[in-house]
C-alpha cells in the first residue's frame, strides 16, 4: 500500500513539473514577443506601390552555419531565424556572416524577397554580407560589393591587419509607385585588428560620400565589432577624427545617427553579442546608422530565444524609419 501511494505521489509530482514547464514555456513566448516590440501588422494592401508604409530595416549577424555550436548549431536555430523574420518582416535586411546555403534557406523564409551580394572570397565562396529586399515594394537600381582594404575593388583582398577579407555590400533601391530612392550599405568589420576597423569606417564614409546619386538618403547596417565609445563608432557619428588616406586626420563629412541611441538617449542599451550565453562578456557590436535627414520612428533589439537556444550569437536589430521625400 505504501509503495502504491509513493507511486501515485511520484506521478503527481511529474504531472506538476510538466505543467510548470508548460506554463514557463507559454510565459517565455509571451515575454519574448513583448521584447520584440511592435512587429509588422500591415497587410499586403498596405504595402502596395504608392502607399506610404513605414520602412522596416533589420541588421542580423546569423553566424556561419558550419560552426560547431552544439545545441545552437544552425540545424537547431534556423527555425528561430524564420520566426524572427516572420514576426518582424523587414522591408530590407542586412545579413552578416552568412554562407551560401544559409542564404538559400533564408530566401525560402522570405518569399518575394531578392538577395544581393557575394562571398568575401569572391563569387559564392565564403561569408556573405547579403542584402535582402522586398522585390514587391522596391526595384533594384544599382548594386555592388567592395572589400575593406587598399584594393577595395579586388575580390578577396585583405589589408590593415585583417585575418579574413572584409566586405561591404550595397544597393540602391527605388520604391515602386512613389519613385523614392535610397542606398543601403551592409558590412562586417574585422574582429581582431583595431587598425582595420578604423581604416574600414573611413573607407565606408568615403564610399557613401561618393555615391552616384548624392541627394538620395542612405542607411548603414552591420556588425562593426566595435563598442559604442570606440573610435570607429565615434568617427561615424562625426565626433572623433581619424586619418584619411589623402587629407590627413579629419572627421566624417557625413555624420550619422545611431538609431538605438537616438530612441534611447539616456538608457543603458543591452548587448547585441551574447555568444549563446556561454561567455562571461557581452558587448554591443551591431548598429543601424542613418543620416539626420532620416526620421527614426522606432528601434529595437530582438531578444528572442527558446529553451536556451538562440537564433544566432548576435541579437538582430530592427529599426522603423521614414525617408525624406526631398533631397538628403
Amino acid at each position: 500500500m505504501q509503495k502504491e501511494e509513493m507511486r501515485r505521489i511520484g506521478l503527481a509530482g511529474q504531472s506538476i513539473r510538466r505543467l510548470g514547464r508548460r506554463i514557463r514555456g507559454l510565459w517565455d513566448i509571451h515575454r519574448q514577443r513583448s521584447r520584440i516590440g511592435r512587429v509588422r501588422t500591415d497587410t499586403p494592401a498596405d504595402r502596395e506601390p504608392g502607399r506610404h508604409a513605414e520602412l522596416a530595416i533589420m541588421s542580423f549577424n546569423v553566424r556561419r552555419g558550419t560552426a560547431r555550436d552544439g545545441k545552437n548549431h544552425w540545424q537547431f536555430r534556423r527555425t528561430l531565424v524564420h520566426e524572427v523574420l516572420n514576426l518582424c518582416r523587414p522591408d530590407v535586411l542586412g545579413l552578416q556572416e552568412a554562407l551560401d546555403f544559409q542564404i538559400a534557406e533564408i530566401r525560402t523564409m522570405l518569399p518575394g524577397y531578392e538577395p544581393v551580394g557575394c562571398g568575401h572570397l569572391g563569387g559564392n565562396r565564403g561569408l556573405h554580407n547579403a542584402v535582402f529586399y522586398d522585390a514587391r515594394r522596391f526595384a533594384l537600381s544599382e548594386q555592388g560589393t567592395f572589400w575593406l582594404s587598399d584594393r577595395p575593388d579586388s575580390p578577396g583582398s585583405r589589408g590593415w591587419g585583417n585575418i579574413l577579407p572584409r566586405t561591404c555590400t550595397w544597393v540602391r533601391l527605388i520604391a515602386r509607385g512613389t519613385g523614392q530612392a535610397f542606398y543601403f550599405y551592409n558590412t562586417h568589420l574585422d574582429h581582431i585588428s583595431p587598425r582595420s576597423r578604423k581604416r574600414s569606417v573611413v573607407l565606408l564614409a568615403e564610399r557613401i560620400q561618393a555615391r552616384g546619386c548624392g541627394a538620395d538618403p542612405f542607411i548603414l547596417t552591420g556588425d562593426f565589432n566595435a563598442r559604442e565609445r570606440s573610435k570607429p563608432i565615434q568617427y561615424l557619428k562625426g565626433k572623433t577624427p581619424l586619418k584619411n588616406r589623402t587629407s590627413g586626420e579629419r572627421v566624417n563629412p557625413s555624420p550619422l545617427l545611431d538609431t538605438l541611441r537616438v530612441r534611447y538617449p539616456s538608457h543603458r542599451i543591452p548587448a547585441t553579442f551574447h555568444g549563446f550565453g556561454r561567455l562571461f562578456f557581452r558587448f554591443r557590436l551591431d548598429y543601424i546608422f542613418v543620416p539626420p535627414c532620416v526620421r527614426i520612428r522606432e528601434a529595437r533589439i530582438i531578444q528572442l530565444r527558446r529553451n536556451k537556444c538562440y537564433p544566432s550569437d548576435h541579437f538582430p536589430l530592427l529599426t522603423h524609419v521614414e525617408l525624406p521625400t526631398g533631397p538628403a
